[in-house]
């Protein structure tokens, strides 16, 4: 791999100032001019990489992205068979660890614009699409490492990103508690019952 540009690596510290502003001020309190502060830059400086703060919210969720790939990652790097990587991936995104290595404040914020912005909603579509390519790529591995059949990748992808989503503002929302985490288990048992081909060995 060669070395990243100069250019890239000035992206990256915008996009992890960025993220930090909005974390801890939301969107409407991430500035350009507090944004260069965090960074100690001029904010005039942040222009020369991104035309519009538009142009770094795009951004902001494909940083994002990378910060939740890299959790699952860090989960994953000791597991060796496909069942294994499944399983970390199910296990880390339901006890919410991997929803929670981005600040809730930064992903509903984006999120929030999305509704009413079609660039931002279409980096959050690539994001959702992003994740549904790796769901299914680790099911089919898990079917071929199994010979469990029957399966719908593409379906269950969908179905488990949706749940994972769901209990995961739920929990905003409501808080943690033994109750959802109790029915994050129960979750978790039907959806391996299910990936098990209906056998409970």
């Amino acid at each position: 791999m060669g070395r990243k540009s100069k250019s890239t690596v000035r992206r990256q510290e915008i996009m992890e100032s960025c993220y930090q502003v909005v974390a801890k001020k939301g969107l409407e309190g991430a500035t350009l001019k507090r944004i260069g502060k965090e960074m100690g830059v001029a904010p005039s400086l942040l222009m020369h990489y991104f035309a519009s703060k538009e142009e770094m919210i795009l951004a902001l969720v494909d940083y994002m992205v990378e910060k939740m790939d890299r959790a699952y990652l860090r989960a994953s790097k000791a597991t060796l068979s496909a069942a294994e990587r499944l399983a970390v991936y199910i296990d880390k995104n339901f006890d919410f660890e991997i929803p929670q290595s981005v600040e809730d404040k930064v992903f509903y914020g984006s999120f929030y614009l999305a509704l009413s912005d079609e660039r931002i909603r279409g980096s959050f579509r690539r994001m959702y699409d992003h994740d549904h390519r790796m769901i299914v790529a680790l099911i089919k591995d898990y079917m071929e490492e199994t010979g469990v059949k029957n399966l719908e990748p593409d379906l269950l992808a969908i179905q488990l990103i949706s749940s994972i989503e769901g209990f995961y503002l739920y929990r905003v929302v409501h808080g943690d508690s033994p109750e959802l985490n109790q029915a994050a288990k129960s979750y978790k048992d039907m959806l391996w019952r299910i990936l098990r081909g209906g056998q409970d060995s």
